[in-house]
């Protein structure tokens, strides 16, 4: 546990769990807190768990729900500040996402982002085996609650043609091992999106639910992250289509003429 003010860090331990579930605070219950020092209103805690640690591919974190996917976001603007291809991208960090996406609630409401934007959310969102570890950042068609706008989705999937031409993996799926900040925006009718890298032991959940355990990322997927955002960015800039969609745009007339033949 720690003050903001000084930062002296000082140990303390959670037990006596009650179950008194809380809607407007989105909290199932709560806890007695036993701690070596006095506590007060505006301390703020984190698990006893190792920090962050580098095991070949992996990254073990503390927090990589949203840790890693802040990086990636510093990443894919410094990326950009050097991209001569016409692109216009804003970044929003927001806070309160575990307690009712509040942050992210509130940008919406507000009306703080350009209303023609088209918003992406990053997350590191619960593994699942349709969208697994190590086989790239996932373009999120939607997640627990909702799914998302298709138009928005779909400069992140011309960037994934230019990625696999590439020969970097990105996979695309329904993650409803959650929720992510694009619900709060498309409810309130933005284009809105999403992408997410598979996070291994998501909320510090060990095997069985019984053990607190680092989270774990992979770097190739962060990677991956990072050049199909990029490759986003440039999408929107230029309002690319997919490499399929002139081919079906329209129905050839000896087609329509055919099946007009058949009534």
């Amino acid at each position: 546990m720690c003050d903001d003010a000084d930062g002296t860090p000082f140990a303390g331990t959670l037990d006596g769990y009650t179950s008194a579930p809380d809607a407007v605070h989105n909290s199932p219950g709560h806890c007695r807190i036993r701690a070596a020092s006095e506590l007060h209103a505006g301390q703020f805690a984190v698990m006893d768990l190792t920090p962050f640690a580098v095991s070949g591919d992996e990254l073990q974190l503390r927090a990589a729900d949203d840790l890693a996917l802040c990086a990636v976001v510093v990443l894919v603007l410094a990326a950009l500040r050097d991209d001569t291809r016409p692109h216009d991208v804003h970044a929003v960090f927001t806070r309160g996402e575990e307690s009712g996406l509040y942050g992210a609630r509130l940008v919406a409401e507000d009306g703080l982002l350009p209303r023609d934007v088209v918003v992406v959310s990053l997350e590191a969102s619960r593994a699942l085996a349709h969208a697994a570890p190590g086989r790239g950042v996932v373009v999120r068609a939607g997640d627990v609650y909702n799914t998302f706008d298709n138009d928005a989705e779909r400069f992140l999937r011309v960037a994934r043609e230019e990625l696999t031409a590439a020969g970097i993996p990105t996979q695309r799926a329904l993650l409803t091992g959650g929720t992510c900040e694009s619900s709060a925006f498309v409810r309130l009718g933005w284009s809105a999106t999403g992408v997410a890298v598979p996070n291994v032991n998501y909320h510090n959940q060990g095997e069985h639910l019984r053990t607190f355990t680092p989270e774990i990322v992979r770097l190739s997927d962060l990677r991956s992250a990072v050049s199909l955002l990029v490759e986003g960015a440039a999408a929107a800039g230029r309002d690319a289509e997919e490499s399929w969609w002139p081919d079906v745009k329209v129905v050839p007339r000896q087609i329509r003429d055919l099946l007009r033949l058949r009534r």
